[in-house]
C-alpha cells in the first residue's frame, strides 16, 4: 500500500467537509467575516495540533525556517475559500463544482510541472489530460 494513502483519505475527508461548509455559508453573511471566523478556527485547530503533536521543534527554530511559501498558501487559500462561497451563492451545484475546478486546476499546472519543476509527461498521462479536457467540457457544457 502506498504511503501516502492514508493522508489522501484524510485530504478527501476534508475536502469532503470544506465542500459541505463552504456550500451552507449562509447567503446573507459577509464572505470575508465568515473567513475571519473560518481562520480563528484553523488558528486555535492547528495551535493545539502543534502543542501536542509533541514532534515539533522550538518555536524558534519554526520561526526561522519559514519562507514565502506559508505566506502566500495562506493567501490563496483566502481566494479559494471566497472563490468557492461566491461560487456555491450563484447557483453551482456542490456535485461538479469541485471537479470543474481540479480538472481546470490540473490543467494549468501541468504545464508548470513541465516547465519549471522538470516533471515528465507520459503517454498514460497525455491521455489522462484528454480526458480530463473531455470530462470538462462535458460537465461545464
Amino acid at each position: 500500500m502506498p504511503t501516502y494513502f492514508w493522508p489522501l483519505i484524510l485530504t478527501i475527508c476534508a475536502n469532503v467537509l470544506y465542500q459541505l461548509s463552504a456550500r451552507s455559508v449562509s447567503h446573507t453573511i459577509d464572505p470575508f467575516f465568515s473567513l475571519i471566523i473560518t481562520y480563528s478556527a484553523a488558528l486555535l485547530g492547528s495551535l493545539v495540533m502543534f502543542l501536542i503533536s509533541g514532534s515539533h521543534q522550538s518555536l524558534n527554530y519554526n520561526f526561522h525556517q519559514l519562507n514565502w511559501a506559508s505566506v502566500t498558501m495562506g493567501l490563496s487559500i483566502i481566494f479559494v475559500e471566497f472563490g468557492y462561497m461566491l461560487t456555491y451563492k450563484s447557483g453551482a451545484p456542490i456535485g461538479s463544482t469541485p471537479m470543474t475546478v481540479n480538472i481546470g486546476l490540473t490543467l494549468l499546472l501541468i504545464p508548470i510541472g513541465l516547465i519549471f519543476l522538470q516533471e515528465s509527461l507520459t503517454l498514460r498521462n497525455l491521455v489522462g489530460v484528454v480526458l480530463a479536457v473531455v470530462a470538462f467540457y462535458l460537465i461545464t457544457s
